[in-house]
């Protein structure tokens, strides 16, 4: 599941009283574990966030940042300004943002002595702002003078649940927070994690992606506290939109969750990296489709579900669902089957080399009635007809015995049937099972 953030490279305009725009002040929290411990091994704490860059530098930053769990930031201090200063601004950047965000400080926050300096104490609302909980940002101050503008050591710091004991556990593209589970636990979702990261990246020859940070909550109501307000209380976690973040929660010792959420939500993690383009978003039954089908258990039922729909005629058209899923459960379920069978018939009929390309095609910013014809050779109608088609013989399997001489029921027999299909070409013959 995708969780949608705010949008990338928002900017908000300032403006405050008295000409002075007094955009957010944040300094340095102390980060969490930035060590590198081997799984197994509790982690160490970092000291407070080190700069991150250093241009003409003149004002000297001497706020402090405490977390207000669950609403923000509460900044307090002084900064040093430079004479014949107009506007001084807060920027900060998040996840995959390309520009700089401004928030607006109110005037009342804000007292300016005779000598230049500002002296501040606000709470700044990261719920409002939708910057989640677990996110990493950098930011810095810019102040304006007559001879151009002039700004402060930029740094970076976070904004995470400081109720938890948490610890941290690394890979070499996993970041991996978690409390309450013991050393053997966590380093199995670690291993999951960088396994499916690395399993994607071999077999659709994706670039190397970017490290990944996981916070991983044992129960589901400490997590929900942590939500914006009028969340969806039934989001036990996902994927967040525009960072490079997971938050989830998975029960202590319960490896089927690790299977079935870890690959989900990596899948829309790396295929964002993969895709990402300034004109377009990956189709959401593409990307789901790729998280069902990389994922183990919690699919079950999908291709009873879509093979009944097709003969019903309440099958979803894919372009239907392309930007977003429907609210309602039962149509979302539906919509999640469909998209995890149109990646099964992509996989049945083109193989991996199909997805891949298919990826690639996504990543060059095409919609997918071009995306489609580029790397299936196909129009968009006519693979909708195909999948149809292949749905329906998926469910049409006259097999009813396993090897075993078992009576299978109809999922079984559904399964079996994809798995025969999987050994065929699309002219019925044999040809060899993927490795």
């Amino acid at each position: 599941m995708m969780i949608v953030g705010r949008a990338r490279g928002l900017k908000r305009a300032a403006s405050i009283a008295f000409m002075l725009a007094l955009i957010l002040a944040l300094a340095p929290l102390p980060a969490i574990a930035a060590a590198t411990p081997t799984p197994g091994t509790p982690p160490v704490a970092s000291p407070a966030a080190s700069p991150v860059t250093a241009d003409a530098v003149a004002i000297a930053d001497r706020t402090t940042v405490s977390i207000d769990f669950p609403v923000g930031l509460r900044v307090m201090g002084q900064l040093s300004l430079p004479s014949g200063m107009t506007v001084l601004s807060f920027l900060y950047q998040a996840g995959y943002d390309e520009g700089w965000n401004l928030v607006d400080i109110p005037a009342s926050d804000i007292h300016l002595d005779t000598d230049g300096t500002a002296t501040l104490n606000t709470l700044i609302d990261l719920q409002t702002l939708q910057v989640p909980l677990g996110a990493r940002l950098s930011y810095r101050w810019e102040a304006t003078t007559p001879g151009g503008q002039i700004t402060s050591v930029a740094r970076e710091t976070d904004w995470y649940d400081t109720r938890q004991p948490w610890q941290v556990w690394t890979s070499d593209q996993i970041v991996l927070h978690t409390y309450g589970m013991d050393a053997a636990f966590a380093t199995i979702i670690l291993d999951s994690a960088q396994g499916t990261v690395s399993d994607l990246e071999r077999r659709y020859g994706l670039a190397r992606s970017e490290r990944l940070t996981l916070w991983i909550y044992p129960e589901a109501d400490a997590f929900r506290q942590g939500l914006p307000p009028n969340f969806r209380e039934s989001v036990v976690g996902g994927s967040v939109v525009g960072f490079p973040l997971i938050v989830a929660v998975i029960p202590p010792g319960s490896e089927s969750e690790v299977g079935r959420i870890i690959p989900h939500e990596i899948s829309h993690q790396v295929l964002f990296q993969a895709t990402r383009n300034p004109f377009s978003l990956l189709p959401a039954w593409f990307d789901e489709g790729m998280a069902t089908h990389i994922q183990t258990g919690g699919t079950s039922g999908y291709l009873g579900m879509v093979v009944a729909a097709q003969r019903q005629g309440s099958l979803f058209r894919l372009s239907s669902i392309a930007g977003s899923f429907p609210y309602a459960p039962a149509q979302a379920s539906l919509a999640y089957a469909a998209s995890w069978s149109a990646i099964a018939f992509i996989e049945d009929r083109w193989g991996e080399d199909g997805i891949a390309a298919l990826i690639h095609a996504f990543g060059e910013g095409l919609p997918e009635d071009e995306a489609i014809p580029q790397a299936l050779g196909q129009s968009m109608d006519q693979f909708d007809r195909d999948w149809r088609a292949w749905i329906l013989a998926s469910g049409s399997s006259s097999i009813t015995k396993g090897r075993d001489g078992h009576v299978l029921d109809e999922e079984a027999r559904a399964c079996l049937h994809i798995q025969s299909l999987q050994s065929e070409g699309s002219d019925g013959r044999h040809r060899p099972a993927a490795a």
